[in-house]
């Protein structure tokens, strides 16, 4: 049995590896940067760090991530893609659900051609259809690069 951390971002029902979820956090306003990418919304502090905040509706092309009560950050830690090294980035979600227990043999493969590189499998959760993510491979090697031009520029400052 695995334990996966759900979360809902517009309609559907995302799930990551608890082993990867570092925090979950009421939302904060961020930082502003110039020249972003377009799913970044800014960055925020975590620890002695400066990370940045995903609005997982955009990455996902699905409905943006707008503020409201229900909002929470949940902070990632991330491999780079043919590296030893991690990053952290804080996701915005639209709701946090529960953490649930699912079997290996339960998980549900999607045929390649049909799915994003970072979608690993679905799970039928009472009634719910949820996405399982490989966070290792929710950003290209392109976004990475350009997510630490834009910590590097923030750190100058």
């Amino acid at each position: 049995m695995d334990s996966y951390l759900t979360f809902r971002v517009a309609d559907e029902v995302f799930a990551v590896h608890v082993s990867r979820v570092m925090e979950i956090r009421e939302y904060e306003r961020p930082k502003p940067v110039p020249q972003k990418i377009e799913f970044v919304s800014g960055l925020i502090e975590f620890r002695d760090e400066v990370i940045p905040l995903i609005n997982t509706g955009i990455k996902f092309s699905l409905k943006p991530v707008e503020a409201s009560e229900n909002t929470v950050i949940v902070v990632l830690d991330l491999k780079k893609s043919e590296e030893d090294q991690t990053f952290r980035v804080g996701i915005m979600v639209d709701a946090v659900s529960d953490v649930i227990e699912i079997p290996a043999d339960k998980l549900k493969p999607i045929r390649q051609e049909y799915k994003p590189g970072y979608i690993t499998g679905t799970f039928n959760y009472e009634g719910t259809f949820v996405l399982i993510l490989d966070t290792d491979k929710v950003f290209t090697g392109d976004e990475v690069i350009e997510m630490d031009k834009i910590l590097s520029k923030a750190k100058k400052k």
